[in-house]
């Protein structure tokens, strides 16, 4: 089901700031010129209560506009996962087709005593044939998807991608789509990162359980973050390439990681990494419950 943002709200609330911004400047300008003073005073408690409610309006407006924002990105980037775990399903069922086939056709040819024929036709199914093995699983269906996808990805672009997993994802007490979130937006940061730096082009993710947390590495051999652009990186819109409607990634990653009581910095040397601090199941549920109810 597709999100969208309904197109009167930005016009709303740019035609009540217009408004308040109008009502001030006459009330400043009747103040100013105007030769009933004690009219005005008057009036002047019914103006700032039109100014208070016009400016409460205008709160609410913007935050629903930046929650409908933030939904819009988040379901695109549900979609991109959902797209990649059906490419797994495709991948495996279509592996396993082939294999059954193969094992028939293996079977027909051993029955006809045909065993050059068979040596010959299962050489050729190994050189040729994509073998389910080159597919890394990490325990975790989508994160899985996702890593592999990713992988790929990277092989197009001549960038080396390595990772290792080396915690029970299932454990980390996440979503899967906000743990792919996370980890999907920053592998593409990474990516990006790496095709504006030099050769050879590296992107590595690490995921690991210490002193009681979980700990997320994502490095690149991109050029080095200037140090004042480090703070700017998580603004909504921020983007260093210059491409409409970019710079909106590791801004949903730093709403996740404090959604769930965690934390995200980066290191520029000696490479750019991205590190993210998660508490483990237990604490993460006490922090997200602690933040619901501050809301």
């Amino acid at each position: 089901m597709e999100i969208k943002m309904p197109t009167n709200k930005p016009i709303i609330a740019i035609s009540t700031i217009l408004f308040e911004t109008v009502f001030i400047a006459v009330i400043i300008l009747a103040i100013t010129i105007g030769p009933d003073i004690e009219g005005l005073k008057k009036f002047l408690p019914f103006a700032s209560l039109v100014i208070m409610l016009l400016s409460g309006f205008v709160v609410i407006s913007i935050r629903q506009i930046d929650e409908y924002s933030l939904k819009l990105v988040e379901s695109q980037l549900l979609r991109e996962h959902l797209s990649n775990i059906e490419d797994l399903v495709h991948s495996l069922n279509s592996q396993r087709h082939e294999h059954t086939r193969h094992i028939q056709t293996l079977q027909a040819m051993l029955y006809l005593d045909e065993v050059d024929q068979a040596r010959d036709y299962l050489d050729g199914v190994a050189e040729q044939y994509w073998e389910i093995q080159d597919l890394v699983y990490v325990g975790n269906p989508a994160l899985t998807a996702l890593v592999n996808s990713k992988r790929k990805l990277a092989e197009t672009k001549n960038i080396q991608f390595d990772f290792a997993v080396k915690c029970e994802v299932n454990e980390m007490g996440i979503p899967p789509w906000d743990l792919c979130s996370i980890i999907g937006n920053l592998i593409d940061n990474a990516l990006e990162a790496s095709l504006r730096g030099q050769h050879p082009r590296r992107v590595s993710l690490e995921l690991k359980h210490e002193e009681s947390q979980y700990v997320i590495y994502v490095y690149n051999s991109g050029a080095r973050i200037p140090k004042k652009l480090e703070n700017l990186m998580f603004t909504p819109g921020f983007s260093t390439s210059g491409s409409a409607g970019r710079g909106f990634g590791l801004y949903i990653v730093k709403r996740l990681v404090e959604k769930y009581g965690g934390n995200i910095r980066v290191v520029t040397q000696p490479k750019t990494t991205f590190i993210i601090n998660l508490p483990g199941r237990r604490r993460m549920y006490e922090q997200v419950a602690f933040i619901e109810n501050s809301v």
